[in-house]
């Protein structure tokens, strides 16, 4: 494993490093075949990237928001699939983050950085989709421990991950609102789980998991009764969260840009058929598709950059929630519009698999708007926050 780098440029420069020798040059596998994308994981965790949000006490590099939204947008840009499994690893690093200072915290934290650990999310349900507010797994005391009982939807490394952070109900409540927190390793107990074949976002294994686990008293992470145990989730792990899947989407858009940009740069015809030359370049057509794209690009950049801030400057949950509410739906809708614009900027090849990659793009970007929470919530509760006062937390 690489020694930790102590700049930001130098974990940057590793990265980059990482995504040319192993991202790119398989996400063209991934998507076609299904694959998790097993070799950029463990790449990632080479040069200590997995680690990124650890602090520096426990091995890792201690990054701010900032960094975290650079690296996701990089890895999108590349492969999305990739991409979004580091976004669940960084999301679920947070509860870890959020425990008080001592033995139980900086055991998991040690450990995660020490062995490389995958760790994702297993929140939302069948019985209740995007809303993963609403649980009805259940954690039973036992002697020494809990016996969880859980069964998930939607969960990204779903079979892959060495940890798992999982919701259930606190211990004891009938109450869907009352959340308690575990963390179960992935050889505790029984833990099966399906086989992702997604339209988009390929190689994710965002499939359903079930956990038949007892474990410890330390597996426990956090949980309260009258909402107490969602606060703590929402409060940890939500901003990151949205940081971290908008930084997707603006890469999966990028990405998209990207190929019509270069498409239409190259593109030459045998003759001059419509009147502007005989190069797609010249087209009034084709500049307004790139302006159009551009012009929404730096939105989206805009916001991601404004919430890594508040995330960075300490504000509290209410405080920045209707921007890191906008900025995943202006990110999913910028996604899904761009890489169709650039489809439409670069004609009928960019629809056939393999030739052009927007195709694979337009394709990834149409899961954005179905993430929980899902742009209808998001829009709805957006406008409650604002007409209504309401506090984030009143989900």
């Amino acid at each position: 494993m690489t020694p930790m780098p102590t700049t930001r440029a130098e974990r940057l420069t590793l990265l980059d490093e990482v995504i040319r020798d192993v991202v790119e040059p398989n996400a063209r596998l991934v998507d076609e075949n299904g694959l998790f994308p097993k070799a950029a994981v463990a790449a990632l965790g080479d040069i200590g990237l997995l680690a990124l949000t650890v602090p520096r006490a426990e091995g890792g590099a201690g990054a701010d928001a900032e960094e975290v939204g650079e690296v996701v947008l990089r890895l999108a840009t590349a492969c999305a699939s990739t991409a979004m499994v580091y976004v669940m690893h960084v999301t679920s690093l947070s509860s870890f983050l959020a425990l008080p200072h001592g033995p139980q915290r900086s055991s998991y934290l040690s450990r995660i950085a020490a062995e490389r650990l995958l760790v994702t999310e297993a929140i939302s349900e069948p019985g209740s989709g995007s809303q993963w507010w609403s649980v009805a797994s259940t954690a039973e005391r036992i002697d020494g421990g809990y016996r969880i009982t859980a069964d998930k939807s939607f969960s990204t490394s779903a079979g892959h991950a060495d940890l798992y952070v999982v919701s259930t109900r606190t211990p004891g409540s009938d109450n869907d609102r009352d959340h308690a927190v575990f963390a179960i390793g992935a050889d505790q107990g029984r833990i099966e789980s399906g086989v992702w074949n997604g339209l988009g976002l390929a190689g994710n294994s965002s499939t359903w998991i079930t956990f038949r686990s007892d474990v410890d008293e330390d597996a426990l992470l956090y949980s309260g009764e009258d909402g107490a145990g969602l606060r703590t989730y929402n409060e940890a792990n939500q901003p990151l969260y949205h940081l971290g899947v908008s930084a997707a989407y603006l890469g999966i858009a990028t990405a998209a840009y990207r190929a019509a940009l270069e498409r239409i740069r190259t593109r030459s015809y045998a003759g001059n058929p419509s009147g502007f030359g005989s190069q797609l370049s010249q087209y009034p057509v084709a500049r307004r598709h790139i302006g159009t794209m551009a012009i929404r690009l730096a939105g989206v950049r805009t916001m991601v950059a404004a919430l890594a801030r508040a995330i960075d400057e300490g504000q509290d949950l209410d405080e920045m929630a209707v921007l890191m509410t906008a900025c995943k739906v202006a990110g999913a809708e910028a996604a899904t519009d761009i890489a169709r614009e650039a489809m439409m900027a670069s004609g009928g090849v960019a629809y056939s698999r393999g030739v052009l990659p927007i195709e694979r793009h337009l394709r990834d970007a149409l899961a954005a708007s179905l993430m929980g929470p899902n742009d209808d919530f998001c829009k709805e509760l957006i406008g409650r926050l604002q007409i209504d006062g309401s506090s984030y937390h009143d989900l």
